[in-house]
């Protein structure tokens, strides 16, 4: 009993230390800020450059994401950091580069197939001179043989040519006979049918003309009272809706949650809004009404963005210039929070529900 015991306390102190780490591990990812910076400058002569970086937990993990125009291969350079370690993003190279290495290889394909060319011509030179030796030889036996034979066949052939032109001479007699016959009495049928069909073929062309009209009619006013019926049904079914929907938003319980909904979102952005922050541009597009557009935009945000951002206007040329460097930091709890206290509430999965138009009796699902 006293080793179970003690295992079971190994057991439980293990699992203690396991449930620790990661509950002070969710702590850290809740609690611990993830800082944001992003700056960078456009400057009036030369190629605008600029950077963002990441760092959670004392810069023990780190991100970063660079820009600058002609300094790397794509314009830009990302990468990870953890416990001061780089792993750089690999970037693929195009398959045109590899094709071209495959090409430029001395020596390659072209050179041993010239080789093998080169060897086949001897081998195949030698090999021709031994064959023709000993053909030679066989159709000197041969050539007795032959003659005799041809002699025969000669004699028979020609006999076998005469019976065939004699057969062939009298077929065609024969045939233009037997055919002359009867060539009377089929023109007269023939023109007997011809008559015929033409007295019948115009009315047989009227009713089959007729009858294939009005099918057609009978067709197009079907198909267009029937897509006529559907049309009006849909444009029922959305205007059914659209009553519906501005009924649900229309309660109580919908403003209520909307006020919700709305105020937790604007906490969670000022819990992103950047706490220090330096804009400084001076901007012209050439146009002063357009540049005293911008101006006018620039002074309807100066509440919300105070002095942080300068705008200086140019209304002479279009010009854009000047630097700029954002700082923030954002902690998950506060978005978690806010989620959690919109989805706790009741009144949020009612209104889910009368939105999926399910009906409910007494607050409850049927």
């Amino acid at each position: 009993m006293g080793i179970v015991i003690g295992i079971l306390k190994t057991v439980g102190v293990i699992l203690l230390i396991i449930l620790a780490a990661l509950l002070l591990i969710l702590c850290l990812v809740l609690f611990v800020p993830v800082r944001y910076r992003a700056r960078g400058e456009i400057p009036a002569e030369g190629k605008p450059h600029g950077i963002i970086r990441l760092t959670w937990f004392f810069s023990f993990l780190s991100y970063s994401l660079e820009y600058d125009t002609g300094k790397y291969e794509k314009n830009y350079l990302s990468q990870l950091k953890i416990c001061g370690f780089r792993f750089r993003m690999k970037q693929k190279v195009p398959k045109a580069a590899a094709g071209d290495e495959k090409k430029s290889v001395p020596g390659g394909d072209d050179a041993g197939k010239s080789a093998e060319e080169e060897k086949k011509p001897e081998n195949e030179g030698q090999c021709s001179g031994e064959a023709v030796q000993k053909v030679q030889k066989l159709q000197e036996k041969d050539t007795g043989k032959e003659r005799s034979a041809q002699g025969r066949e000669d004699g028979s052939c020609k006999g076998e040519e005469q019976k065939g032109e004699e057969i062939k001479g009298k077929k065609p007699e024969e045939e233009s006979e037997q055919e002359s016959k009867p060539e009377g009495k089929s023109n007269k049928e023939s023109e007997e049918k011809k008559t015929d069909s033409r007295k019948t073929a115009w009315w047989v062309r009227l009713s089959d003309m007729l009858s294939s009209f009005f099918k057609a009619v009978k067709e197009t006013f079907q198909n267009i009272q029937y897509t006529i019926s559907k049309l009006c049904d849909k444009i029922k079914q959305i205007r059914d809706n659209i009553d519906y929907y501005i009924d649900v938003l229309t309660l109580d319980e919908t403003q209520l949650i909307l006020k919700n909904v709305h105020g937790e979102a604007g906490r969670l952005l000022r819990h992103l809004r950047p706490r220090k922050m330096k804009v400084d541009f001076i901007v012209g597009t050439g146009d002063p009404a357009s540049t005293g557009q911008i101006l006018a935009i620039h002074g309807m945000l100066y509440p919300i963005i105070g002095e942080t951002v300068h705008i200086s206007p140019d209304f002479e040329k279009p010009r854009l210039e000047g630097e700029f460097d954002i700082r923030g930091r954002v902690r998950f709890v506060v978005a978690f929070a806010a989620v959690l206290r919109i989805i706790l509430d009741k009144k949020t999965w009612r209104f889910v529900r009368r939105l999926k138009k399910e009906e409910m009796t007494n607050g409850r699902k049927k």
